[in-house]
């Protein structure tokens, strides 16, 4: 229907003398379809697969490092493998820029922790020098940055890891936007304003990321609690040392 609206649309700016027909086929609504609930990880979850990887190699200390960049800036996947070497600045407090929809362009801090693992990883692959600082952040073995479907790979191939140690229950699909809902929920259970949230996602009004709030089942259930107010007394009282409702009792039953 979404494809059907946008074709004519274009019809009826070419053809105006059908435009009673056109408009008619324009009113036809769209499909009101369910919008499934926000997938995320808890922290515990998150820890699992960041001990993945094995870092005893290059290959794990990169997936490592991308695995933790993903979440720690709360990136989406064409920001992540668009970084370049001079994106990252490591003056306190480090931070690393994104460029996000519509060219728009933010400055996310780091954790320390994810500045000290850039940091061993630029000099690992010799990306310190000035004449490598348009180098991209993560590249594939042909030294070309890594795509959508490289980045979901790794994911996958971790995620697969943990599933089948069936040590802990992972979401059904673990994407690489699930790393971004992961943070954004993350800030929000450490009772950061949405209105830092929303800046620090990119959103372009705080309503976007208001689906966190509400997708928090966590912060409900203590919002419920800090308001429920007891209905039943601590103490129930003893039926049978009322006498007055043991006669009304007898009276009915005769």
């Amino acid at each position: 229907m979404a494809a059907i609206h946008a074709f004519f649309r274009y019809v009826q700016a070419q053809t105006p003398e059908r435009l009673l027909m056109l408009q008619r086929i324009l009113s036809i609504p769209l499909k009101k379809t369910g919008k499934p609930a926000v997938a995320y990880l808890t922290t515990e979850e998150l820890e699992v697969i960041l001990n993945q990887p094995d870092r005893k190699t290059p290959a794990g200390r990169r997936d490592l490092l991308l695995l933790t960049v993903l979440y720690d800036s709360g990136a989406r996947v064409q920001e992540l493998i668009d970084l370049l070497v001079r994106d990252i600045r490591f003056t306190q407090p480090a931070t690393i820029t994104l460029k996000g929809k519509g060219r728009k362009v933010r400055h996310v801090p780091l954790m320390s922790r994810t500045a000290v693992l850039l940091k061993d990883y630029l000099e690992e692959r010799r990306l310190t020098a000035a004449d490598r600082s348009d180098y991209p952040l993560f590249f594939n073995s042909r030294r070309q940055k890594l795509t959508r479907a490289g980045v979901s790979y790794i994911i996958n191939k971790y995620v697969k890891v943990v599933k089948e140690q069936n040590t802990i229950l992972l979401p059904n699909k673990v994407s690489p936007h699930v790393f971004r809902h992961t943070k954004a929920m993350h800030l929000l259970q450490a009772n950061v304003n949405l209105v830092y949230i929303r800046d620090f996602l990119g959103h372009s009004s705080v309503t976007t990321s208001e689906i966190y709030s509400r997708a928090d089942a966590r912060m409900k259930r203590l919002a419920l609690e800090q308001a429920y107010s007891p209905t039943v007394i601590d103490d129930v009282p003893a039926w049978q040392d009322d006498q007055d409702l043991l006669t009304w009792l007898q009276k009915i039953c005769q």
